[in-house]
């Protein structure tokens, strides 16, 4: 485990609402490794953001974390079980912005609309890194210039409303890292923004986890943009994983229809379509989860004698499937599907 930074074991959360039972996040674990990005990647819906906020110890009612554990390796010889904790006690939001920091979907409304950026900042930085407000401020600006905003001495001074999507994005970056944390949980950092902000913006998550040598958990539902960041991936349909492994297998070789259905609905550069292909319905209300397979009413793989719910299994070496037709459907991979 001496590369692992933090295991996720068998972890359920559930929603309980009046229309019924979601069962958001059914039995997932992974693990992720000190410096390395794991990509997590999967429809809306499928329990993506609900997993990053139970690492953080922040899912609220009328969600609860069920069972399992998140064991986290960072700052003490013995794992720390993250979900054990009180979820408003010290030692956890000690963990959450200096340990674990996490880049919220939209800035917009993460941000504060009627404090500065400045304030928001230095507030921060003052509890959790115990500096007086005047260094604070000095640090604000050495954070906003390193990650590429200009004249940050003038930015602190403005309101969320006052800057871009991407400036935003950036300013919350800046924010996450202030503590240089061991991980950085980055919750689809670039959906809010324009194609060629998204590309700075991912090549400046890159510089600066060179620079720091933390962890990212990358959660998208843009397989381009895991081609580009991840080491190793993990592919969610609506609360479980149904496939993980590295990079280069997930897209040279995916054994589960969903995995393989949203790779065809990649645009290709080498390949000119009419029209792009889509993965037939939706993802199907949590509080009414089909029998069997979750997955079978929109797979074309579906035979409906073989395809009972099937075992997380591994198939290959750290490549693991939750499909009873993976040996067949793995080596049925070309390279037409490939996409890198």
């Amino acid at each position: 485990m001496q590369n692992v930074l933090l295991e996720v074991k068998d972890l359920h959360v559930n929603f309980f609402l009046t229309e019924g039972t979601v069962r958001a996040v059914n039995g997932v674990s992974f693990e992720i490794e000190r410096g390395k990005t794991l990509g997590v990647v999967g429809e809306s819906g499928c329990g993506k953001s609900v997993t990053a906020r139970a690492i953080l110890n922040m899912v609220r009612p009328p969600g609860r974390i069920l069972s399992g554990e998140i064991n986290y390796y960072g700052y003490s010889d013995a794992p720390v079980n993250l979900i054990a904790l009180d979820p408003e006690g010290s030692e956890i939001r000690r963990i959450r912005w200096g340990e674990i920091a996490m880049i919220f979907q939209e800035p917009m409304t993460s941000l504060s609309p009627v404090h500065t950026i400045g304030n928001q900042m230095t507030e921060a930085i003052c509890l959790h890194l115990n500096m007086p407000k005047d260094e604070a401020l000095r640090y604000s600006i050495e954070l906003l210039e390193r990650v590429g905003l200009p004249q940050p001495g003038r930015l602190l001074n403005h309101y969320r409303h006052e800057l871009s999507g991407g400036m935003r994005q950036r300013v919350m970056i800046a924010m996450a890292l202030s503590c240089k944390p061991k991980l950085l949980i980055a919750d689809e950092p670039t959906t809010a923004v324009d194609v060629t902000t998204q590309a700075q913006v991912l090549n400046l998550m890159r510089d600066l986890q060179q620079e720091f040598g933390m962890a990212i958990l990358y959660i998208t539902h843009d397989l381009g943009v895991v081609a580009e960041m991840a080491d190793k991936v993990v592919v969610m349909y609506l609360g479980e994983e149904v496939e993980g492994a590295d990079v280069d297998t997930i897209y040279y070789n995916p054994a589960h229809p969903y995995t393989r259905a949203l790779l065809r609905s990649i645009p290709r550069h080498d390949i000119r379509l009419d029209r792009l292909e889509t993965i037939e319905g939706n993802v199907p209300d949590p509080t009414n989860i089909p029998k069997g397979c979750a997955f079978h009413p929109r797979c074309h793989y579906y035979v409906p004698a073989q395809c009972v719910h099937p075992p997380y299994q591994q198939i290959g070496d750290g490549h693991w499937v939750r499909c009873t037709r993976a040996h067949e459907i793995g080596q049925q991979s070309s390279q037409t599907e490939q996409v890198l």
